[in-house]
């Protein structure tokens, strides 16, 4: 019965907000699940499979700037209403191609639709929190990464029950969308701004643009883990092969932890200290990872990474709901795009010093970038 009494007490917007983080990262693990599928139904080798996969997140960069102000002329709940649906419909449609260029075209679209749902929900999460009067960012990004994990673990299940890629990614993407065509309708009418009318596309200024270099440095150190912390397993630290993915599992569980205990750690030391504190933890941990030559030291370094790197981000987007230098829908839109810059220049940024130098001083140059995350903690209001 108390249970019951508590849940009645939780503003229907803030699961609202939590479905969406959950749906965004269930819906591209749906989508991760079907890559290898796509790649063998297209018949590409993997330089123009890679080369098809860029669209996707080029379509989401390009578009983000104008996602910030659709949301600043029609509000979140508007976007959101068709965004989430639209950006599943895609996905379900997308293992049925056998054409090139229609997956191409059909990618882009999608990488656009879900980086409208990217910039609205985080527009809609800083508002859900500033009516709550709490700290809540951190646990809605937790829940991205949860979405992750289930959408990975469920797509395993029925693949493995016999159901066909395409067929499971279907059932599970209709799910999702019915859960958001239920809850949905309890997000707020949020991000509106009468300044933003007329205006073009934003160009970060002031503190939003320190801001967005935060979130590019923060978002290109997830990447570098992602892509390229089992190749530094293997054939740096000498582990086997079948241990390869236990480095970014390791930053991912961090991730995943710190962020669900991250708000009160941020109401409890402030988002200053929890910047300065956690971009010295990731740089350490990544000097850690390059100094002792153990795969297990490193396994433990990238744990570390994750620990300090976990809350930087969902503190930056904070503090764009707060800056006054731009309306709040195009700010965000801009600090995310930058985000997204950094995640696709990481696989050809690291590759290059890494080919030049060693991927251990690719890693290091990492090191220098949070000095400047470090640097920036001055940005952020002491509580």
């Amino acid at each position: 019965m108390s249970d019951a009494v508590f849940l009645r007490d939780i503003p229907p917007s803030h699961h609202a907000t939590r479905l969406s983080f959950f749906l965004a990262g269930f819906i591209m693990a749906v989508w991760a699940s079907l890559v290898p599928f796509v790649k063998q139904r297209l018949g590409l080798d993997e330089a123009v499979f890679g080369m098809l996969l860029l669209t996707l997140g080029l379509g989401a960069l390009v578009t983000m700037p104008l996602s910030g102000m659709i949301v600043s002329r029609r509000g979140t709940r508007e976007v959101l209403a068709w965004a989430v649906p639209l950006t599943s419909l895609l996905a379900v449609f997308i293992p049925w191609v056998t054409d090139a260029w229609v997956a191409v075209a059909l990618l882009a679209v999608f990488g656009a639709v879900f980086g409208a749902v990217d910039v609205s929900m985080n527009v809609h999460s800083i508002e859900v929190e500033k009516a709550s009067g709490r700290r809540m960012l951190s646990g809605f990004h937790a829940l991205y990464s949860v979405g992750g994990v289930v959408g990975a673990l469920l797509m395993s299940l029925l693949m493995n029950l016999g159901l066909a890629p395409a067929f499971a990614a279907m059932a599970l993407l209709i799910l999702g969308a019915l859960s958001w065509a239920w809850v949905g309708r309890w997000t707020l009418v949020a991000g509106i701004s009468e300044d933003a009318h007329g205006r073009g596309f934003p160009l970060p200024k002031g503190r939003v643009l320190l801001l967005g270099c935060v979130c590019f440095v923060m978002f290109l150190v997830e990447g570098s883990i992602l892509d390229w912390g089992a190749l530094y397993l293997t054939e740096v630290q000498g582990a086997a092969i079948e241990n390869a993915g236990l480095g970014f599992a390791a930053f991912n569980v961090a991730m995943t932890l710190m962020r669900f205990t991250g708000d009160r750690l941020i109401t409890r030391i402030g988002p200053r200290s929890t910047v300065l504190m956690g971009s010295v933890l990731a740089g350490a941990g990544f000097i850690l990872a390059v100094s002792v030559p153990s795969a297990w030291v490193t396994v433990a370094a990238f744990f570390l990474v994750g620990i300090g790197a976990s809350n930087i981000v969902p503190i930056a987007f904070a503090a764009t709901g707060e800056q006054n230098d731009m309306p709040m829908s195009l700010a965000m839109a801009s600090v995310t795009t930058l985000g997204y810059a950094g995640l696709l220049t990481e696989p050809a940024l690291i590759g290059f010093v890494a080919h030049r130098t060693s991927l251990g001083t690719a890693f290091l140059m990492e090191v220098c970038l949070l000095l400047f995350v470090a640097w920036s903690s001055r940005l952020f209001r002491v509580h």
